[in-house]
């Protein structure tokens, strides 16, 4: 019961400390005026180690597009290893990986994040940085030669928890900082050259800042984040996909809608269609199908609201509805009959962010995520055949069908992309 209460506590908070935001959200979107970086065709290849091998923050990348460019075809492959480092691993040298593992996929977008497994977890030599920097720019060397034409992400390595957890490698997160480091100058550099298309995109700040306040504002649940100090949970990695997607100029909105209650006119929307709009008294109700849906959140977790309240997240993920001139008071906002949450008409006035509350099209977008879930794993599976099992006369057709049963799956998935016609309805108590 505890638990219960402090989740509808923390979810009442999120919702309503989410409304300050929308303005300087629309704003900051509309002065930075980037387009999306991936288009209609694209291949991206994720190269890294075990922390990209978790299939976590890249699948939370997938979901995303599905979800927020329902239009988009891109392709995604996943070239994570266990134990990898800027010289390559047990799967192969980095000659070796790249000519096994991103070359044959043609990437348009190659995003890079390595660094964990390069400090010598305390033992390294004294020039383990400088070997760091050597071998990172090697490998970027090795890409560019694989894709020239591929635009290359280069992805500050995630933090070692030392802020929530003791540790048996003291002073490692600075190792992994300095690296961190080493990305940001290598990346200011090639981009200042011209030589290659380089983004940038920090994974390392986002995360220590989220464990910050998680160990001020949550000390039990902090720790989970990173439970083995290495490896984010699924909450870490939501803070990570959301710092690679706005490196990658993401639309933060999923749609927009602002209406005239008294005169049952719509004044704004984006993204949306809304028709049927009406006032039956002082209740308002409307139809309205989206362009794209939320994501998929999973608001029965007692993980989500800490972190839609330690990160950004939120920020990315407005799916807003403003109702002007309602009759003073409270109400119940249902969707298809299912009462979703309560407002003040004060609150409706300034705007409130539906893709933050448990409604059906979350509970649409989950179901994409919860089939993409499967799709990933057949991925993992054929990776894993193709890098890790000593090769014989069957791989091949072991791994083409792999391959067409992720191809069917992702085609089922794109079969129930398109958002659905709901009606609305704003009930005064």
């Amino acid at each position: 019961m505890k638990i219960i209460t402090w989740f509808n506590t923390q979810k009442r908070r999120i919702r309503i400390v989410g409304y300050g935001a929308i303005s300087a959200l629309v704003l900051a979107s509309a002065t930075y005026g980037q387009q999306f970086v991936l288009h209609d065709g694209d291949t991206v290849v994720f190269y890294g180690d075990s922390i990209t091998a978790q299939r976590l923050y890249t699948k939370d990348v997938e979901e995303f597009l599905l979800t927020r460019y329902p239009k988009l075809h891109v392709t995604f492959v996943n070239a994570g290893v266990p134990g990898d480092n800027v010289n390559g691993g047990y799967a192969g040298t980095v000659a070796e990986r790249v000519l096994r593992d991103v070359q044959p996929s043609h990437p348009t977008m190659i995003s890079v994040m390595l660094g964990m497994n390069d400090g010598g977890w305390g033992y390294g030599p004294p020039d383990v940085d400088a070997n760091f920097q050597k071998g990172y720019r090697a490998l970027l060397d090795a890409l560019h030669t694989a894709a020239p034409n591929a635009t290359l992400t280069l992805i500050c390595p995630t933090t070692y928890d030392e802020i929530t957890h003791g540790t048996e490698f003291p002073g490692y997160a600075r190792v992994i900082d300095r690296f961190a480091e080493d990305v940001s100058q290598i990346g200011l550099q090639l981009q200042a050259s011209g030589d290659k298309s380089v983004l940038f995109a920090d994974f390392n700040r986002p995360l220590t800042d989220a464990l910050q306040r998680a160990k001020t504002q949550y000390p039990e649940l902090a720790p989970l984040i990173v439970p083995d100090r290495i490896h984010p949970s699924e909450t870490g990695h939501w803070i990570m996909a959301a710092a690679l997607l706005s490196a990658w100029h993401v639309d933060p909105i999923v749609s927009s809608v602002t209406m005239n209650a008294a005169r049952a006119e719509i004044l704004e929307k984006h993204r949306a269609t809304v028709t049927s709009l009406h006032l039956e008294q002082d209740n308002l109700k409307w139809s309205q199908q989206d362009d794209a849906l939320p994501l998929p959140l999973d608001f029965n977790n007692a993980m989500t609201p800490m972190l839609l309240a330690i990160s950004d997240l939120g920020r990315i993920d407005q799916q807003i509805l403003r109702i002007e001139s309602l009759a003073i008071g409270d109400y119940d906002l249902l969707i298809d009959g299912r009462k979703i949450a309560a407002f003040t008409s004060g609150e409706l006035q300034h705007g409130v962010n539906l893709a933050l509350l448990k409604t059906p099209m979350v509970d649409h977008a989950r179901d994409i995520a919860s089939r993409e879930d499967q799709r990933v794993a057949l991925d993992y599976a054929r990776f894993i055949l193709r890098a890790d099992v000593e090769q014989s006369p069957t791989s091949g057709s072991a791994e083409d069908t792999l391959l067409k049963a992720s191809d069917d799956l992702a085609m089922s998935i794109r079969k129930d992309l398109d958002p659905k016609l709901y009606r609305f309805e704003l009930r005064k108590k």
